[in-house]
């Protein structure tokens, strides 16, 4: 039963990781989000004024993620359009930032990619495998990471 054990072994893992991206907001960080946002009209905000709210909100801690996210939507913002206007979701034009101050990257899996990640580890921990199908499987798992890899290769399990 090696195969059920790394399989909840792995989706276990997956729920961690999605776990530590739920963080809660404290009440000093919804003041904090809640007299931001009162600064701005959601209906006509500018790239100045996202990279405002980012950087605020930054300074004062608060990580993005669906905590976030649901605490700017019931201010009347939504987070992803904020991040985006303020060239968050991305590198910016230049290329990756780079140094101290640049943010890790995150790993891109898509649920289609995880869900074959998933079989290929089932199948990789099977006793049923010879030698040259474990090393195949193991080929397509490195795939699959390495087209989830952002440029640059860092990995975030906490963004």
């Amino acid at each position: 039963m090696v195969t059920s054990i790394s399989s909840h072994a792995f989706s276990s893992s997956m729920q961690t990781l999605q776990a530590n991206n739920q963080q809660s907001i404290t009440q000093d960080q919804r003041k904090i989000i809640e007299d931001t946002l009162a600064q701005y009209d959601s209906q006509s905000l500018t790239q100045a004024d996202a990279s405002s709210i980012v950087e605020m909100f930054k300074e004062s801690g608060i990580q993005p993620g669906r905590a976030l996210a649901d605490a700017m939507t019931e201010f009347g913002f939504d987070a992803k359009s904020v991040g985006d206007l303020a060239g968050v979701g991305g590198p910016p034009p230049g290329g990756p930032e780079m140094g101290a101050n640049a943010g890790p990257a995150a790993l891109n899996i898509s649920d289609s990619m995880l869900q074959e990640l998933n079989e290929l580890l089932s199948e990789y921990y099977s006793d049923d495998l010879s030698e040259e199908s474990r090393d195949a499987t193991l080929s397509a798992i490195k795939e699959i990471f390495q087209e989830g890899v952002p440029e640059g290769g860092l990995v975030n399990v906490y963004a």
